[in-house]
């Protein structure tokens, strides 16, 4: 997903600016419509959260301190880690190659 990532901010960032609005626009629609279709924003969803609404709270604060932990750990969650290549080297290393 990361890379898909980096590969779409590549695009946008190629883009010419007189061109650039018309794909703002394009994304904002976009984000509209996977808004309505997951039928809960962002914003909506920390808002339950933290209301505490039906919550268990251990849940809640399991929950909470892994947000914190994501926050507290971006840089190296957005990093170029293959993910994929660090689980086979895992694997590789504990059960001896699986080829």
């Amino acid at each position: 997903m990361l890379t898909l990532r980096q590969e779409a901010l590549q695009i946008v960032n190629e883009i010419p600016d007189n061109l650039l609005a018309e794909c703002v626009s394009y994304l904002r629609n976009f984000k509209t419509k996977f808004e309505k279709k997951s039928g809960v924003t962002e914003e909506e969803f920390q808002k339950f959260l933290h209301s505490g609404a039906g919550i268990d709270p251990k849940k809640a604060a399991a929950f909470a301190a892994l947000e914190k932990w994501k926050e507290e750990n971006k840089d190296f969650l957005n990093s170029d880690i293959d993910w994929e290549q660090e689980r086979w080297e895992a694997l590789n290393e504990k059960y001896g190659p699986l080829d």
